[in-house]
């Protein structure tokens, strides 16, 4: 999935270019990564990217190998209707396959470990399961919603897959922290592997006009109406996340503990963390001439120079338009700067 906006990371990330197109913690843009890690783990012609059709544009130029696997989805409508147009495309080229989702913007660190995951997730999602991968939580985060898991199903070269008991919201702090303490809660990583079949019966259960508009776009797949159909039916489509439409009502779902160097890349210090860094700690791009600097995530521009002295800890980001100053704690806080952006109806910065 790669339609997000990332304003968390302005004002680099835009709405016409975010951050899964941009080299974030790497010398390639995040979707290129994304991509690149699932070719080596189902092959080639098994990656299909679901986006809109201005950022398809720009990923037809980042890997115009990936020109015939780019699903469409016309409008914003959240993730499930993406995923349901996603399994409706796949269907027709192979009605029992595995699928398995992925957002485009994440962070691996561990690719071994990460791949022999999702290998143990299809062979679980090939017996009819519902699979989600969660992360082992590394801390209290409030930023990310939580599975609670039960019981042990399965097994396999020390991976271990357990029964959900449930999805929980984004908590705060005090109760983030009992998670933590009762030690069966991980982070909910967005990443789910199922067949094509029991995903759509899922549809057919939980979001049955959703369902009913999926098929009408299934029976146009391939004939001169397709591109219409699609337009047409997909506007009038819910918009709902897949954790609320159908995964929190699902009953028959499995989770696989993942511990292979995840991060969502959420804000500008992650940028940082993930990034390598000079014998300062600072994460350097541009032309930056640094003095009794430490701990600085510097990003600027061809043709500029950036002079920074005495300086710790702090998030300088130059583009054309908008400079970002801000300690690296605070960096959580640049969605409210791109809120009252939005407010003020200042669209040219975002």
């Amino acid at each position: 999935m790669a339609g997000g906006g990332g304003t968390r990371l302005w004002p680099k990330s835009r709405e016409l270019h975010p951050k899964q197109m941009h080299a974030l913690g790497s010398e390639r843009p995040l979707v290129q990564n994304t991509t690149d890690l699932l070719h080596r783990i189902v092959g080639e012609d098994n990656v299909y990217i679901v986006t809109n059709k201005h950022h398809a544009a720009l990923i037809r130029n980042i890997m115009p190998s990936m020109a015939g696997h780019i699903i469409i989805d016309p409008y914003r409508r959240d993730t499930a209707a993406a995923i349901g147009l996603s399994a409706v495309y796949l269907s027709k080229k192979s009605p029992d396959a595995v699928m398995g989702v992925f957002p485009s913007d994440h962070f691996i660190g561990n690719p071994d470990t990460f791949g022999a995951i999702v290998r143990l997730a299809e062979d679980q999602a090939t017996e009819g399961h519902v699979v989600t991968i969660g992360i082992k939580p590394t801390g209290p985060e409030t930023g990310y919603g939580y599975i609670e898991y039960g019981t042990s199903e399965a097994s396999r070269d020390g991976m271990n897959v357990f029964r959900v008991r449930r999805f929980v919201e984004k908590p705060n702090r005090e109760t983030a922290e009992q998670y933590l303490a009762d030690g069966n809660y991980l982070w909910n990583s967005g990443m789910f592997i199922w067949s094509v079949p029991t995903v759509l019966r899922l549809f057919e259960k939980h979001l049955p006009e959703m369902y009913a508009g999926l098929m009408k776009i299934g029976d146009a797949i391939g004939t001169p109406d397709e591109e219409t159909t699609v337009e047409r039916i997909y506007e009038g489509l819910q918009s709902v996340s897949v954790d609320y439409g159908i995964m929190e009502k699902a009953e028959d779902v499995l989770v696989i503990p993942g511990d292979f160097g995840w991060n969502d890349i959420g804000s500008w210090k992650t940028v940082h963390d993930i990034s390598p860094q000079n014998a300062d700690g600072n994460v350097i791009t541009g032309h930056v001439l640094e003095h009794d600097t430490t701990n600085c995530l510097i990003m600027g521009e061809k043709g500029k120079v950036i002079a920074a002295i005495g300086l710790d800890n702090l998030v300088i980001i130059d583009t054309p338009d908008a400079l970002l100053i801000c300690p690296k704690d605070r960096t959580q806080d640049v969605k409210k700067i791109v809120d009252r952006l939005k407010h003020e109806g200042r669209k040219e910065f975002l």
